[in-house]
């Protein structure tokens, strides 16, 4: 386990090898990010969630007629992915940082090679995530982020395209259906504990009392929101997701990565006052 940390002018980025693990952000002086109060990766920072974003029911799917096993990690489900216990490889170190890790376990199809680059500026922060299939067989793929960004007083999140909610069949499973959604919704005075799927398109803006986050993404349409018991009632998360929860079964935006072949997405968090 290596604990780095990168500056560049008035910013400051600290990750760890573990997981590929932003611990701590701060743009021109401002801290961004919630660190995590208990050490556990979902809890504060920005945890890297890949292959699969959230909850897979019953740590089980079936994937081209075969029926695969993840671990058990959140009750009976599989939560947010394979690589945040791996020690990456962290290929270079500076404003433009580059880690790489391979993704084999018995429970995913086939082999995966990951290359995360983190670009930090003085007023954003970008992550772009490449997966290439290194194996035989075709992959899914419905990788995220879980950043907790710090708010003063209140938060709300102003989207540019028709906010739309995933219904979910129970507490935590999408069952398809999408229900349009008012914008008074997503923000503190709504009074609403969240920690819900969201469809608002590729561009988000975060307004945290003091300043304000612009949130762009590519092939990263969906957007969990979660002000829960984690979010210590002074962060909100805003999780950017290829795919919403339980793809892998559902198939909801679910990628296939063919054999030898990329996919990648990428998400990038600018300060504005």
């Amino acid at each position: 386990m290596t604990v780095h940390e990168i500056k560049n002018r008035g910013s400051r980025l600290v990750f760890n090898s573990i997981g590929a693990y932003v611990k701590s952000l701060s743009l021109s002086g401002v801290d961004i990010l919630m660190e995590t109060p208990d050490g556990e990766q979902t809890h504060g920072g920005a945890a890297l969630l890949i292959p699969y974003a959230n909850r897979v029911r019953n740590a089980s799917y079936t994937w081209n007629g075969k029926e695969y096993h993840l671990p058990k990690n959140n009750g009976q489900h599989s939560i947010h992915g394979l690589t945040r216990a791996l020690d990456w490889d962290v290929l270079t170190e500076a404003d433009e940082t580059v880690l790489s890790t391979d993704i084999r376990n018995e429970g995913y199809p086939d082999g995966v090679k990951v290359k995360v680059r983190m670009l930090l500026n003085t007023d954003s922060f970008e992550v772009s995530m490449d997966f290439q299939n290194s194996g035989e067989l075709p992959v899914p793929l419905s990788p995220g982020m879980h950043p907790y960004f710090i708010f003063k007083d209140r938060w709300q999140i102003r989207a540019y395209e028709e906010i739309k909610m995933l219904e979910y069949a129970d507490e935590y499973f999408p069952d398809g259906n999408l229900i349009k959604t008012g914008a008074d919704l997503l923000s503190s005075d709504s009074g609403k504990v969240l920690d819900n799927c969201f469809l608002m398109g590729n561009r988000l803006t975060l307004m945290l009392g003091t300043h304000s986050i612009n949130i762009e993404t590519r092939n990263m349409p969906y957007f969990v929101v979660y002000n829960g018991k984690y979010s210590a009632g002074k962060s909100v998360a805003v999780e950017p997701m290829v795919a919403p929860p339980d793809a892998f079964n559902n198939h909801i935006g679910l990628v296939t990565v063919s054999p030898g072949e990329h996919f990648s997405c990428n998400a990038k968090f600018e300060l504005a006052r």
